[in-house]
């Protein structure tokens, strides 16, 4: 963990020093930004996941050459182990999450051909347990299934790093972020690592 702050503190400090002025004027403009990619859930739900699902995740907001605000919006979706869910006298199930969060976002060089930023948040998360096809009597039937939803605050955190594509606002980026959601009994972590376009 130490080696991963002192990588993103030496990055940021790099990337401070690049030239900034890419030609656009120092204000406030609206800006987006989608993306996919695979979620890692975390311990203690880990245990009765797959080790990596898939992630889609988008967000419109607003921002100046340093800070910003964002509407952010993600879905979640890790498969549950053959054991979990043959514990449930299930043949196969999966495990949903969707937020919607509100992120206050800092970045380091927007400007430059190179932007590191860290953002963080809250807000609102769906988790959705899904058991399908179960034992009954000698075979799995497939109408067979159970389903439970819950809506539970959640906080979110991340850093990223984007890419200028010739010197226009359209950035590529890789961004990783860390979500936690207050669901009752196990509390649920993952995250998501996302490629994407922002604008």
């Amino acid at each position: 963990m130490k080696r991963i702050l002192l990588l993103c503190l030496a990055g940021a400090l790099s990337l401070a020093a690049q030239p900034r002025g890419m030609g656009w004027a120092n204000e406030v403009h609206a800006t987006g930004w989608f993306g996919g990619g695979g979620t890692a859930p975390i311990n203690p739900i880990a245990r009765s996941l797959d080790s990596v699902g898939w992630n889609l995740a988008g967000g419109v907001g607003v921002t100046s050459q340093y800070v910003g605000i964002m509407l952010d919006a993600t879905y979640n979706e890790i498969g549950i182990t053959r054991r979990t869910a043959n514990l449930a006298g299930a043949a196969g199930g999966h495990q949903r999450f969707w937020g919607f969060t509100v992120d206050p976002i800092f970045h380091v060089n927007q400007r430059g051909p190179i932007d590191f930023y860290i953002t963080g948040g809250g807000g609102i998360y769906g988790a959705q347990t899904t058991y399908n096809h179960f034992y009954s009597g000698n075979f799995y039937r497939n109408d067979y299934y159970f389903r439970n939803t819950v809506y539970k605050p959640g906080v979110d955190g991340g850093v990223g790093f984007a890419y200028s594509i010739g010197g226009s606002r359209i950035k590529v980026f890789a961004e990783a972020r860390f979500h936690h959601v207050f669901t009752s009994g196990t509390e649920a972590s993952f995250i998501p690592v996302t490629l994407g376009v922002s604008f």
